[in-house]
């Protein structure tokens, strides 16, 4: 395999919390007296940063965005224990490692959330950096990548970013890393395929395809 880093984004991509997401946002609207959402409607409108997602649902002059991401944390909290690895994940993991690709995950989700969550599925032993937000706001990454990639001395062009967002995508691109996309997350397939990547219906499709890389 051509890479010698893979950078992981968390959540809908080693994480399968979509349901917990859409759920949570319901509970808000639901709040409000609102029409809930649906899984396929918030897979087209999901968007990064996050902030321009809530300002598709809500009038954010009359609800400001803070008390949104803090009543989406509550909601999303409550549900935590119902989210699990996304199928492949173990596997993707552990071939990665297996061939001595070092690994290392970028999130929006909050740092002491993701360590947290990273130590209790099992996983921290195959990553040597693991980089959350330093709030709840889930914003962006960019920062964040371009930091890792001069402290890691990694050659650009044998980093692959995997994510289930366009903006894994942007990211890939500011790093000048490669970058595949994972329709089992939090945006839909049609709207992956605009980024031009790679994009796979799952990490077990993605995992067989990049054994022959």
């Amino acid at each position: 395999m051509k890479y010698t880093h893979i950078v992981w984004d968390f959540n809908g991509t080693l994480m399968d919390d979509v349901d917990i997401a859409v759920a949570s946002v319901n509970d808000m609207l639901e709040k409000r007296d609102m029409p809930k959402t649906d899984k396929n409607i918030y897979l087209t409108q999901i968007t990064s940063p996050i902030i321009e997602y809530y300002r598709k649902i809500f009038d954010l002059e009359k609800v400001p965005f803070e008390v949104i991401t803090e009543e989406f944390l509550e909601g999303y909290m409550k549900r935590l224990g119902l989210a699990h690895l996304t199928k492949g994940a173990h596997d993707a993991l552990d071939m990665f490692c297996s061939l001595g690709i070092k690994q290392c995950v970028i999130s929006s989700f909050e740092q002491g959330r993701l360590e947290g969550l990273i130590e209790k599925m099992g996983i921290s032993r195959y990553f040597d950096f693991v980089s959350g937000a330093d709030n709840i706001r889930a914003e962006g990454k960019e920062q964040r990548g371009l930091g890792w990639l001069e402290k890691s001395g990694a050659d650009p062009e044998k980093v692959l970013v995997i994510g289930d967002l366009l903006h894994d995508s942007e990211l890939a691109f500011i790093m000048g890393a490669d970058c595949v996309l994972i329709a089992s997350g939090h945006q839909g397939k049609p709207e992956l395929l605009t980024s031009g990547r790679r994009v796979y219906d799952d990490l077990e499709q993605m995992l067989e395809d990049l054994k022959h890389d």
